[in-house]
């Protein structure tokens, strides 16, 4: 029992020191200059480490949305020139009908090569209807045949295509 009296006036003694150490020994892995001795990051490069990984996740974050966007954006220009390729006009001048599409694309491209804007139709008796894009004025269609006899693109005559007639498929 004396030893351990003993040992306990040693150890009241140096209680201060051991605390000391105590704290040293939870301290010390926080330290810069210890973590450096070790060849662990600094809290600095830490800190360099996270802002680095947060700029890089907010790029990813950033293109996707920019991605959303552009695809929000390229949706409503599609849904926009779909709603307008349907809109129909009362007349149309129709430069030729053709019993091939691949005729067709082939007049189109010449059309739109002279500065026409071009529509087609496809008839329900099966052939496919190149006009020059319409208009609700009968004489407005009418200087559009005589630009195409002028430039002499045609086939054949260009006539008059009245959509109320309901000849074409529906769009």
């Amino acid at each position: 029992m004396r030893f351990l009296c003993y040992l306990c006036s040693i150890m009241r003694k140096h209680l201060f020191a051991w605390l000391l150490l105590a704290v040293l020994l939870a301290v010390a892995p926080g330290c810069d200059l210890v973590r450096a001795s070790l060849g662990k990051p600094t809290s600095a490069e830490l800190t360099a480490i996270r802002l680095a990984k947060e700029a890089r996740e907010q790029a990813v974050r950033d293109s996707i949305a920019q991605a959303a966007e552009q695809a929000r954006l390229e949706a409503e220009q599609a849904a926009a020139a779909a709603a307008q390729a349907a809109v129909l006009k009362r007349y149309y001048a129709v430069a030729g009908a053709f019993k091939e599409a691949s005729g067709a694309q082939i007049f189109v491209d010449k059309l739109k090569e002279n500065g026409f804007p071009v529509r087609t139709f496809d008839f329900k008796s099966g052939l496919t209807v190149v006009c020059v894009e319409g208009s609700d004025s009968l004489e407005v269609v009418r200087r559009d045949m005589a630009a195409l006899k002028k430039l002499g693109i045609a086939p054949s005559d260009p006539w008059v295509y009245n959509t109320n007639q309901k000849l074409h498929k529906e769009i």
